[in-house]
């Protein structure tokens, strides 16, 4: 069995900026700064969400 996690083409630029998580046999992000701050800047500006996993 091989427990490696997969990680997408920007796995490098998610660890460097945000914290990871094993996510469904793949290394993701979970965030990259608090939570209330993300879900403002979403919602007056623009958010973007890697889906290369799926």
């Amino acid at each position: 069995m091989n427990d490696r996690l997969e990680r997408t083409q920007i796995y490098d630029w998610h660890k460097e900026h945000g914290d990871v998580v094993p996510f469904a046999g793949w290394e993701m992000p979970v965030r990259y700064s608090d939570i209330r701050e993300e879900h403002m800047a979403v919602r007056e500006a623009v958010g973007v969400f890697d889906v290369s996993h799926m």
